[in-house]
């Protein structure tokens, strides 16, 4: 067969086809033990440069050693062997290798001669492991080594040098490790050329007993989750380069004015704070001397926010984040002067409809992220007042169905979340389907397995991209979502009402009938009397003979005799005409 770029791994692990790869993915395998795991490798062609093994959750768990048969992949340049439960590294021999990934694994403890056999080495990633001391002069064979991740490790201990001599080293990940502050700074000294820093959840507060002076290179600082009630000024004033900084999770309540003058931030992470508890988030000058384009204030108890409250940052902030508050509507003033914004981030709010006419900075948006909201329908005139958008996330809220306007324009986004949704899978599925195939090579990224139907109880919880339509849909406006009826009892409700509109119907055109008949009824009395003659004399005995009408004529006969004579016999009737019935 002709060569491929990547093979993905199928669920068994003896069935392998011998192509010429450059990749093998191996991420559906499950329950891989020292033997399968021998099988596989023998399995791969021995000219691969990247393997990456791990697992979902949904699967039994791997749990295998490092396996040497790995040495025969000496083109390798990526390996990543993700939550397989080993315990150690061995003495593997990957002359090529660049990256190597082993987070997620029960690694106890680390010596030099784990890390001998890779010269050419530039990340290591040895997050989530169980290392708890690191000797003196672990890494010292990683002379290429660029970036250096030990966090959410159980580290209590640092001996010292143990960095020294990574002269390239630029990235370096300490977070959620409780690492002595002593110990801290004697890292920090070997290597001054770091450009990024994670002391997240390190328990260093005070921030000032950390000599952060001695990394003037510096560009990227997490410190978050360290219990801070105040902004660092003056530390963070000895950190020119400064662009990126996280202070979430920490203990804010207010922001000072000129609290990050001295550097040249760009990215600032402020979530999981209290800035909103005292009303007011921010203060009148906090971000002065900042060029920001990135601020995240979610999860800080904000009940309303004012853009003008961000100061000199108004001009050239793109992206927003006001997640995890307490914002039930589209208020302009949160936006009004943020005319450079280009994502805006509203999950884990209390919304529950869209406006029929958004703010005009919405107009200019290229993210929208919605999830996690109460919506449960999109209007039909998104389309115009979201133009520009090519992210929108909608997952997790209450939309059950999309009406044809509606999905007419995520059809013509980029991305859109549709995961955690009621889906009601009885109509309009075939339009949605389309949709998600159009771009099933994101269905991972797009969470496409968690797109599920909710109705009817025969599609319940099976994904919208596989499932078969019911064609049950609504025909009246609003009907399924409003009234909750289906097609059928639609269909019920109009019969019925033409039903009654036809008795109606039929009750007038009696009603009409019955009094055209008793008019003419009354008209052809009148004619009859009127053809008697026009004098009548009184009959014998006293009778009294009537008479329809008086006479007209002006002259009489006086032979004529004018004794009674007997009425001349009616017309017969007319014939019946369409007009006899008023038609």
């Amino acid at each position: 067969p002709s060569p491929i770029h990547t093979i993905i791994v199928p669920d068994r692990a003896d069935h392998v086809a011998a192509f010429d790869v450059f990749a093998a993915i191996c991420r559906r395998l499950g329950g891989l033990d020292d033997s399968k795991l021998t099988v596989l490798l023998h399995a791969l062609p021995s000219g691969i440069r990247s393997l990456e093994i791990s697992t979902p959750s949904w699967r039994p768990a791997n749990n295998f050693r490092w396996n040497d048969n790995l040495n025969r992949f000496t083109s390798l340049r990526q390996l990543r062997l993700i939550g397989c439960g080993m315990p150690s590294l061995s003495r593997p021999r990957l002359p090529s290798l660049e990256l190597l990934d082993v987070s997620g694994n029960n690694i106890d403890h680390a010596t030099m001669a784990n890390f001998a056999g890779f010269p050419a080495l530039k990340v290591l990633d040895l997050s989530n492991n169980r290392l708890s001391v690191l000797p003196t002069g672990v890494f010292a064979y990683l002379k290429k080594l660029t970036s250096l991740s030990l966090a959410n490790n159980s580290i209590t201990e640092a001996s010292s040098n143990i960095l020294r001599g990574l002269t390239n080293l630029r990235a370096l990940r300490l977070d959620r490790n409780r690492i002595p502050v002593a110990h801290l700074n004697d890292l920090i000294s070997d290597v001054p050329t770091l450009e990024e820093l994670g002391l997240g959840g390190c328990h260093v507060n005070p921030l000032q007993n950390l000599t952060l002076d001695r990394l003037p290179e510096l560009r990227t600082l997490d410190i978050s989750g360290n219990n801070l009630k105040r902004i660092p000024s003056i530390e963070l004033s000895n950190l020119p380069r400064l662009t990126s900084l996280s202070l979430a999770r920490n203990r804010l309540e207010e922001i000072e004015p000129c609290a990050f003058c001295g550097n040249n931030l760009t990215k600032l992470d402020l979530s999981h704070n209290k800035l909103g508890l005292r009303g007011k988030p921010l203060v009148e000058g906090a971000f002065d001397g900042t060029t920001l384009t990135h601020l995240d204030l979610g999860f800080n108890h904000i009940e309303d926010f004012d853009s003008t409250t961000i100061g000199v940052a108004q001009r050239t902030l793109k992206t927003l984040s006001l997640s995890g508050n307490f914002l039930r509507t589209f208020d302009s003033k949160a936006t009004r002067t943020l005319h450079a914004l280009t994502a805006l981030h509203l999950a884990h709010n209390m919304i529950t409809e869209l406006p029929l006419l958004f703010p005009p900075e919405y107009y200019q948006l290229k993210v929208l992220n919605l999830s996690s909201n109460q919506l449960a329908y999109l209007p039909d005139n998104l389309g115009s007042l979201l133009g520009n958008l090519k992210e929108f996330d909608l997952s997790h809220n209450r939309i059950s169905s999309l009406s044809t306007a509606a999905a007419e324009f995520i059809d013509t986004i980029d991305q859109v979340y549709l995961a955690g949704n009621p889906w009601d899978c009885n109509c309009g599925l075939t339009q949605l389907q389309q949709h998600m195939r159009q771009r099933f090579a994101l269905r991972r990224q797009l969470d496409y397995g968690a797109t599920r139907c909710a109705a009817p109880s025969i599609l319940k919880a099976q994904p919208v991209l596989s499932a078969v339509a019911v064609n049950d849909c609504a025909v009246l406006f609003g009907a399924r979502r409003v009234y909750g009826l289906s097609q059928s009892g639609e269909l019920m409700v109009l019969l019925g009402a033409l039903l009654i509109a036809g008795a109606l119907l039929v009750i007038l055109l009696l009603l009409l009938y019955y009094g055209r008949e008793r008019q003419y009824k009354g008209s052809y009395v009148t004619r009859e009397c009127s053809r008697t003659p026009l004098t009548m004399t009184l009959p014998p005995h006293g009778i009294t003979g009537i008479s329809c009408s008086t006479s007209s004529s002006s002259t009489s006969d006086p032979t004529e005799d004018n004794s009674f004579s007997p009425p001349l016999p009616p017309p017969p009737p007319k014939a019946m005409s369409a007009l006899y019935f008023g038609v």
